[in-house]
């Protein structure tokens, strides 16, 4: 089959004028001679024919759009196969691409022109995900907005969507999607989630608040590797500080430290739009120290300077899983006015020398103000900070940590002993006072013959007598 101007496909759908090629198929104005309206015919490259690999692409994108059902996103009407060569109809969208639109303001659009369209991108991609199936190709070029009319806007091309039970169509170290809307953990070759759409939709908000993108290079994986490595410039003080915030977030390296989800991004741009102080969430358990973010020399004003509030436990998302309290080999976590547990204490104690141990309670001292290093162990009420300590005895086996100057208590006792020892020796050796290990001088004894012949007198006398 070869595509032409005029070809009518199973006799129903003729195609009128091409619109746009693609990297797998050419897109095409149709018309469906059954119902008398016109539709958009999206057909695989003729190179492609009989590719079961591309075939397969095409299913995927033709059930993928199926199961969507959203004002802004484009809806699919029909799918076939002919000659080896797939084609799938759909909505015929008016407008033109928002890339032909960011090329003709170069300096950006308008930031409330702007916040509109990334509102409705964001509850377009929201929808999506919702269904459990990630885009991973948002561009300008895939996005339809009707400037002539009243602006309304389209999401279109699903072509290497994902959807969450469907077996990987992609081999290993091949990467999908655009450099320069790719996110970084695409680029490395890991699988797309909601929150990789997340951080297109963000590259997309900086080109149209720009005018450009925030990454360029000389090759597609130079863009990629920037992707990765390097950090966006800042956008303009023109842009409103809550904005930048935003954007920034979005473009966040680590897919957990973006917004949790697309329909996040669709409150908070709603909250500037209504000239309302947004509340930024973010994804980090609070019993987890915040890093700081790279991103924050971008921002300036009370965007840089505002305190953002702490998310609660239900705002973390499969990105960040949830540490493992329960498991021995969990990560183990504290709040700042908690103390550590007598069993804690002892598995401590046990395993540390007396240095160590002192060296452990005092950095735990200067890190946790509930946490006292000094002997006996206190403890503050984390129910009322305010109350005073209250004294804890000390867990057994733990008095060889205490210490008297530079030395320990069993260890000046020892010292001492064996300085009493040695002393006791000298003055031995010099006579002061016998020692009884000396030899000490003994009565002397009667000599042998003297003896004997007392005992020879007194037997004589005896017999004599008898």
């Amino acid at each position: 089959m070869k595509t032409s101007q005029g070809l009518v496909l199973e006799d129903r759908y003729r195609l009128d004028s091409l619109i746009a090629t693609g990297g797998m198929g050419e897109v095409w104005r149709g018309w469906d001679q059954d119902l008398d309206r016109d539709v958009a015919v999206k057909v695989l490259r003729d190179e492609y024919a009989f590719d079961e690999g591309f075939l397969k692409r095409f299913r995927a994108e033709a059930r993928h759009t199926a199961a969507l059902s959203h004002d802004t996103i484009a809806a699919l009407y029909d799918y076939g196969e002919l000659d080896g060569r797939a084609y799938i109809v759909m909505e015929l969208c008016a407008g033109r691409p928002v890339s032909e639109i960011i090329e003709e303001n170069p300096s950006g659009l308008p930031e409330g022109r702007a916040v509109s369209l990334l509102i409705a991108l964001a509850r377009a991609l929201d929808a999506a995900h919702a269904k459990g199936v990630v885009h991973r190709d948002v561009k300008p070029e895939n996005i339809l907005v009707d400037d002539a009319g009243d602006w309304t806007m389209k999401i279109t091309d699903f072509g290497i969507a994902r959807s969450q039970d469907q077996a990987r169509l992609t081999k290993t170290g091949l990467v999908m999607g655009t450099a320069q809307y790719l996110s970084p953990e695409q680029a490395m070759g890991k699988q797309a989630t909601s929150l990789s759409d997340v951080y297109a939709l963000g590259i997309v908000a900086y080109e149209m608040l720009t005018g450009h993108r925030p990454f360029t290079g000389s090759s597609q994986v130079e863009i990629a590797m920037a992707q990765v490595k390097q950090q966006p410039p800042a956008l303009p003080d023109t842009v409103s500080p809550d904005l930048r915030q935003l954007v920034m977030m979005t473009l966040a390296k680590a897919p957990a430290n973006r917004p949790r989800s697309a329909a996040a991004v669709a409150r908070i741009l709603e909250s500037i739009q209504r000239g309302e102080e947004p509340q930024f969430a973010t994804d980090p358990a609070s019993s987890v120290a915040a890093q700081p973010s790279s991103y924050d020399g971008a921002l300036s004003g009370s965007a840089a300077g505002r305190s953002r509030p702490a998310s609660p436990a239900s705002t973390r998302t499969a990105a960040m899983p949830l540490p493992l309290s329960g498991s021995r080999r969990g990560v183990r976590h504290r709040s700042g006015a908690s103390a550590y547990s007598s069993s804690s204490a002892r598995s401590a104690s046990s395993a540390m020398s007396a240095s160590s141990a002192l060296s452990a309670a005092s950095a735990a001292s200067a890190n946790d103000p509930g946490v006292f290093s000094a002997n006996p162990v206190f403890t503050r009420d984390s129910a009322n900070p305010a109350a005073p300590a209250a004294q804890k005895p000390p867990a057994q086996g733990t008095s060889t940590g205490a210490k008297i100057g530079p030395f320990s208590v069993p260890g000046l006792v020892l010292a001492i002993l064996l300085l009493v020892i040695a002393a006791a020796a000298v003055l031995g050796t010099l006579g002061v006072f016998p020692l009884p290990f000396s030899g000490a001088p003994q009565a002397p004894s009667a000599p042998v013959g003297t003896l004997a012949s007392g005992v020879s007198t007194d037997l004589g006398t005896r017999m004599v007598g008898l």
